[in-house]
């Protein structure tokens, strides 16, 4: 009996904690979309959707990781894709931010390590260790510092990002603007999130 209550507790806790992660969700949706209106004629703000559109990873929900991960060996990009995240996500602590690095064997990590903090303008320590690949050849000496990958581990970040590209690319939305397709969506579930102050 003890036991019997206890699983039902549990379960009680699960249901409530899914609940509340759903409700968040949905609301991260919707303020991303009404940011996407907001900014979508800032060249930053639609360059740096691009870009990373591209350039980075996917929202792999069937592993379960949030993270935005932007990989390239251009210092210009990636210089340019840390001023977007600074300045269209707020939210994130520059601190939390993580790089790791792509590098041949003829390439010196801490050299390569040193060129890019000064790129994010991270310190070392936020830096994960470097990843040794096979050489290929002589092409990849221009790689001079080697490959960067900058991560950050957000959910929020995620579903906000993937709105953001969902509304450029559009295919969902049948030619109505973002913030009007999940109106739409809105209206059909009977939902209306609690906004937060943007």
């Amino acid at each position: 009996m003890v036991y019997s209550k206890m699983i039902d507790r549990i379960s009680v806790m699960n249901r409530a904690r899914l609940q509340k992660r759903h409700d968040r969700d949905t609301l991260v949706k919707s303020e991303a979309v009404e940011l996407f209106e907001k900014y979508k004629n800032d060249p930053l703000f639609l360059s740096g959707i691009v870009l990373y559109w591209a350039e980075g990873t996917r929202l792999n929900k069937n592993y379960r990781k949030y993270q935005l991960a932007f990989t390239n060996a251009d210092s210009k990009l990636v210089s340019f894709y840390c001023n977007f995240l600074q300045r269209h996500f707020k939210d994130i602590d520059k601190k939390d931010w993580r790089a790791g690095l792509f590098l041949y064997p003829d390439i010196k990590p801490k050299e390569a390590v040193s060129y890019w903090s000064g790129v994010l303008n991270i310190p070392h320590r936020q830096f994960i260790k470097s990843q040794i690949l096979e050489s290929k050849g002589i092409q990849n000496r221009k790689l001079k510092f080697g490959t960067c990958c900058l991560y950050v581990n957000s959910k929020d970040a995620c579903l906000t990002m993937q709105m953001w590209i969902e509304a450029i690319s559009n295919n969902l939305c049948g030619g109505n603007s973002a913030v009007e397709c999940l109106l739409a969506k809105q209206d059909a579930t009977g939902s209306n999130p609690v906004r937060r102050s943007i």
